[in-house]
């Protein structure tokens, strides 16, 4: 494990050399993928959470990626610029229009507060949650991604990366109501999106008044039937922390056909191809955004030493093969974004970068 340590140190070295830099030339900016290896940023007029648009989800992942920088280096300018940031986004702490206030609350603000410990950022990060909260469908079970809360019955697997906010907002309270959404939202998407084999649906399409489904589909995946790895990701990340909060042996059985489907299915440098159902395998492209998901989510079942040394092996191979060269921007390449659209193809991608560095900073220092 100490060559092993060195390895994820030298990682790490070379994310916080790109953080810094690239903090002196985005400012107050946010940045979202890379374009030809160069960060494409996330507009002003993009952060509205009324409506889709590319990158209006990420902004919390940089501001989390600079608490960590703080956290590992101790250096003023990064808590400085995360606290700048934060107070950019903090008016979105209201909003229940989509789901994702969890991928922007999250890293910013609650990550912030574990690093400081500063009350301003725990009572945005309540209210963020809060926020979230009423976009729970009590006759679907789950909470809906976004439009009208009596008429959306539209559930997502990304959403169970959206939980961590009311997770968090249960340790910090002891509020039932986190809990009961959190856990009843888990336990519709296990009945939902999980099959038989371990794999996963994108979408589901429900009747927002009766609960009952209608349909599944996918955004970003080859096909309905298929298996998105983004999406995999996005599950075996999100009950790993479910199983750690409810402990409840349904939840642990979930992640174990999660985890053997990627293991399974993967290719021999456990960096999967972007949809593991892509009919042109192995001459397509990958997502090591998935990998760096499923190697933060696994290191998230402490005391599970298989699940430990399968996110091991993944950060191994994104070390050796994955990192951007040093004229780019990003963390990790081989990055995708939506392949059925064609965009951001074999790029950086934000969140790819932040959970790579979560979990490389819990390989490191916590227990592993």
């Amino acid at each position: 494990m100490d060559d092993r340590k060195e390895v994820y140190k030298l990682a790490l070295e070379h994310a916080l050399n790109k953080i810094e830099k690239n903090m002196d030339v985005l400012k107050d900016s946010f940045p979202f993928v890379t374009i030809n290896g160069k960060w494409e940023l996330c507009k002003e007029e993009d952060w509205d959470l009324n409506i889709f648009k590319d990158g209006y989800w990420c902004n919390g992942f940089w501001i989390g990626m600079l608490w960590l920088a703080y956290r590992l280096t101790k250096k003023d300018k990064f808590k400085k610029r995360a606290y700048v940031l934060c107070r950019l986004i903090e008016p979105r702490k209201n909003s229940n229009k989509i789901h994702d206030l969890g991928f922007l609350f999250y890293p910013s603000f609650c990550v912030g507060y574990e690093v400081v410990k500063d009350e301003y950022l725990k009572s945005v990060g309540l209210t963020a949650a809060d926020s979230l909260l009423s976009r729970f469908n009590d006759k679907i079970g789950a909470i809906t991604v976004s439009g009208e809360l009596d008429k959306s019955g539209l559930i997502a697997i990304d959403t169970m990366m959206n939980l961590p906010l009311l997770w968090w907002a249960y340790e910090k309270t002891g509020g039932r109501r986190y809990y009961d959404v959190a856990y009843r939202h888990a336990f519709t998407t296990m009945q939902y999106f999980v099959r038989d084999d371990g794999s996963t649906y994108h979408i589901a399409e429900c009747d927002p008044n009766s609960g009952q489904v209608r349909g599944k589909t996918t955004l970003q995946g080859y096909s309905a039937e298929s298996c998105w790895s983004r999406g995999q990701a996005w599950a075996i990340y999100g009950f790993a922390l479910v199983y750690r909060h409810a402990k409840k042996k349904e939840f642990l059985i979930t992640a174990e056909k999660l985890v053997e489907y990627y293991i399974v299915t993967c290719p021999s440098d456990h960096v999967p191809y972007w949809d593991f159902n892509a009919p042109d395998i192995p001459n397509t492209v990958k997502d090591s955004s998935a990998a760096a998901i499923t190697a933060s989510g696994l290191l998230k079942f402490r005391g599970k030493k298989e699940f430990g040394d399968i996110a091991l092996n993944i950060l191994d191979s994104l070390c050796k093969c994955y990192l951007a060269e040093e004229d780019k921007d990003g963390i990790l390449k081989q990055g995708c974004f939506n392949k059925p659209k064609g965009t951001d193809v074999d790029e950086s991608l934000i969140w790819g970068d932040f959970y790579f560095m979560e979990a490389l900073t819990e390989a490191i220092y916590i227990g592993k």
